[in-house]
């Protein structure tokens, strides 16, 4: 076994950057310029002012030699320690909202580190302290109107997300959506991450033919398919949801609309979030608040047995009688 050992400090961390990512402001010190160009897709014009959270980011060439291994993390309280693919470690401060990163180059200049993993893992594990509730569902907006597709885990989410944007929906976030409060509102953010869609989903779409599936994060063997190559989407980073959909899937023909109580969105949502550490407790009210706030949305509980471009297509239908309706 090697230990390696490393200082952080204004000596060691002599370059500094600021990104915005799913509506957190982060302030970055490295010693790589390699992160500074890696980040740069998330850096947004008079970034002055409060940060949301600092990270500290050591890149360091031994790490190349790491034995390679998958994703996983550990925690004890308001810590939390990982391990992420290629040879980096990260520990989080929730406490403090504080990061510090060792990474290997081949992490520092990857594209897809920092787009699938470190990014949506920092503001996912970080995200209710700093101002950002994640939660799980997706966001597409059509026509500046947002809608959430919520639902558990194996209905057909991610299938319905790709259906949708086929019929030129814009894609705000796959799987997991992050909520800030605004006034009396609440603003979906997306972090520009690829749709991940299981190898079955091949039978709905002939284009993942050409793909490789590969083992993502939680060990599942999936195609990452980039939205705007895959169906000419159009891929936003912000939104404001107007709709709620519930989705469950049925051996009945047909898809069938079913009004949904705000006490049964909260109750969803409320317990399909991430346990946060007792010590939390601004975080915890705000995310009471923004599930409260999502709650008093138009909800339908949405039960299909049709192919997921079908069930699109019922959903297009739907939101139009609707809208026209109660306009």
């Amino acid at each position: 076994m090697v230990s390696l050992s490393f200082a952080f400090n204004r000596h060691t961390l002599p370059f500094h950057t600021d990104f915005y990512a799913a509506g957190a402001h982060c302030h970055v010190s490295t010693n790589s310029a390699d992160v500074l160009q890696s980040v740069s897709r998330w850096r947004t014009p008079n970034l002055a002012g409060f940060h949301s959270f600092e990270m500290e980011i050591i890149v360091d060439s031994r790490l190349d030699a790491a034995v390679k291994r998958p994703a996983y993390f550990r925690g004890s309280g308001h810590l939390v320690f990982g391990f992420l693919p290629p040879g980096s470690f990260v520990a989080y401060d929730l406490l403090r909202k504080h990061v510090r990163a060792v990474l290997s180059t081949e992490a520092a200049r990857a594209d897809s580190f920092w787009k699938s993993l470190l990014i949506p893992i920092t503001i996912g594990i970080l995200g209710t302290t700093v101002g950002v509730v994640p939660l799980h569902c997706a966001c597409l907006e059509r026509n500046g109107d947002g809608l959430l597709i919520a639902g558990d885990s194996g209905v057909g989410k991610s299938t319905l997300t790709a259906a949708l944007t086929q019929r030129g929906l814009a894609l705000i976030a796959d799987d997991w959506t992050y909520f800030s409060k605004e006034q009396s509102t609440v603003v979906a953010h997306g972090l520009f991450s690829p749709i991940k869609l299981l190898p079955d989903a091949v039978q709905f779409f002939r284009e993942l033919r050409e793909l490789t599936p590969a083992i993502s994060l939680n060990g599942e063997l999936a195609y990452e398919v980039d939205p705007v190559r895959f169906a000419g989407s159009t891929v936003k980073n912000i939104s404001r949801p107007s709709w709620i959909f519930f989705l469950e899937r049925t051996s009945s023909r047909g898809c069938d609309f079913v009004p949904c109580p705000s006490r049964s969105t909260r109750e969803f949502f409320e317990q399909n979030a991430e346990r946060l550490p007792v010590e939390l407790i601004d975080a915890k009210n705000l995310r009471t608040t923004v599930i409260q706030t999502l709650s008093t949305l138009p909800s339908w509980v949405l039960r299909t047995g049709e192919s997921p471009q079908r069930t699109s297509e019922a959903i297009d239908h739907f939101i139009l009688e609707n809208k026209y309706a109660t306009a």
